[in-house]
């Protein structure tokens, strides 16, 4: 993926400024960030799907000792898909990496961790940090984006990942051990409003309707939000799928991108369009934006794939 330098050295050749002789370094980079969440917001090709119940980390509480061969992580208790490698040094266990976080583990004292060598060992004692924030509160029925947000942030499997600007779909759990977590039907607010939220009965059950109400991370920190239908009647683990923004690239920093490509593609000429727009030069900033218009054209065509509908509609396969 591209690096900031990257990004530079694109949106210089752009400028015809490969010295930053007419555009200084500081407002090369400001030009790429912008057109980095520009994009990431167009193409909404940014995305994460927070679970509750989701392994943020894990930490070596007690390294054991004897361990040698091969060494294996298993992950137990209420929730699902969560995995771990681990290495060993003289007999103890020196690092542990968590490759999936996987969703709807309740709490570290209900959620084991065992480690095992193919030739022996034991005593290792890895504590895990389960974020719960994507979870129902019984009668709560406004969830707030600084909620997926904040599991983004604690998370470290998908780098570069900003704060989340819009929501495409909601699950909930439901049943014990999250037994089934069906998709919420999705309404718009007015509608919701009117059909929903004009009966105030209080009633309480597993929710089946989300409505989005504002957008993004608003100046108080608070933004976006949805609401539930019905109030949610206990505990019970969600599933977000977001679109997000990026985190700003840094000089010497944070050099991960997390904007997919084909979209990369589209960066410097955003950039260079928005340079020579503040030089006021009219011209070059209006080929460069014709430009950026072209390749988000060419980005939406490689990746927008034809869907090949079931053959099989109303057959008995299509009930597997």
């Amino acid at each position: 993926m591209p690096t900031l330098t990257d990004y530079q050295t694109e949106t210089l050749e752009l400028l015809h400024d490969p010295n930053n002789t007419y555009f200084s370094q500081t407002d090369v980079n400001l030009y790429i960030n912008r057109a980095r969440n520009r994009i990431a917001g167009r193409s909404q090709a940014v995305r994460f799907l927070g679970s509750g119940g989701t392994i943020v980390s894990l930490a070596i509480t007690s390294p054991g000792s004897g361990y040698a061969g091969t060494i294996t992580v298993t992950i137990s208790g209420a929730g699902q898909q969560a995995s771990a490698t681990a290495t060993q040094s003289g007999g103890a266990i020196n690092t542990v990496t968590l490759v999936n976080g996987g969703w709807g583990y309740i709490t570290g004292t209900t959620t084991t961790i065992t480690v095992t060598g193919s030739s022996g060992g034991s005593g290792a004692v890895i504590t895990p940090t389960i974020d719960n924030s994507l979870t129902t509160i019984p009668g709560q029925e406004v969830y707030q984006f600084n909620l997926v947000n904040t599991l983004i942030a604690a998370q470290t499997l998908f780098p570069g990942i900003g704060n989340a600007f819009g929501l495409i779909s909601v699950a909930g759990a439901w049943g014990a051990n999250a037994a089934m977590k069906p998709m919420l039907m999705q309404m718009i607010w007015s509608e919701f409003q009117a059909y929903y939220r004009s009966y105030n009965t209080g009633l309480q059950s597993y929710p089946t309707v989300w409505s989005q109400y504002g957008q993004g991370v608003g100046s108080s920190g608070v933004g976006g939000s949805i609401y539930l239908w019905p109030l949610p009647s206990q505990f019970s683990q969600m599933d977000w799928d977001v679109w997000c923004k990026v985190v700003t690239m840094t000089q010497g920093g944070n050099q991960t991108e997390a904007l997919p490509e084909p979209w990369t593609t589209a960066v410097p000429y955003y950039a260079a369009y928005l340079g020579y727009l503040n030089a006021q030069r009219p011209e070059d900033a209006k080929m460069m934006k014709t430009e950026y218009d072209e390749r988000v054209k060419e980005a939406v065509t490689e990746t927008h794939d034809a869907f090949v509908g079931n053959y099989y509609e109303g057959d008995t396969y299509s009930s597997y």
